[in-house]
């Protein structure tokens, strides 16, 4: 019988997973925001200071409204979706967990100051990928393992 609700699994991965993102980004403010950049990889990877006020790569920045409304609506959703998981599965309650606490660490940054501070920026020359953080890196770990386990599992 499938479990209709989360099990330890899951609130002990969301629970790390705001603590990582947490903790990286009060060193990244800490530590970065002064320097403004530190290169580690030259020509690869910086650690770069940035304040995002838009949702994923900075897009909607300077929409507040806009962005909130979008949250909540990703927040029903999820809230509609995890009814018909099976949760007795370590994969879900891994997934979900981890999935959870990078949207909470993200969410948890904005109401408290506005923003969300992204530090970690790979580039090649003059190209620069939208910086990032452990939060927005736990999201899409989890998401591509949920897309993966929907194509490649057998119904």
């Amino acid at each position: 019988m499938p479990a209709p609700w989360p099990r330890p699994l899951f609130y002990f991965a969301f629970a790390l997973s705001v603590v990582l993102d947490q903790a990286t980004k009060a060193w990244a403010t800490a530590s970065l925001e002064p320097l403004g950049s530190v290169a580690i990889i030259p020509g690869f990877f910086n650690l770069t200071y940035v304040r995002n006020t838009g949702v994923a790569f900075g897009m909607f920045a300077g929409h507040g409204f806009l962005v909130a409304a979008f949250m909540l609506g990703l927040v029903a959703l999820a809230l509609f979706v995890s009814r018909e998981v099976n949760w007795t599965r370590i994969g879900p309650n891994l997934a979900g967990g981890v999935l959870c606490g990078g949207a909470a660490g993200n969410l948890i940054d904005r109401a408290r100051l506005g923003h969300v501070v992204d530090f970690l920026d790979f580039y090649a020359g003059p190209h620069h990928w939208p910086s990032f953080n452990v939060a927005d890196s736990l999201i899409c770990v989890s998401v591509a393992w949920i897309v993966l386990r929907q194509v490649f599992t057998k119904n």
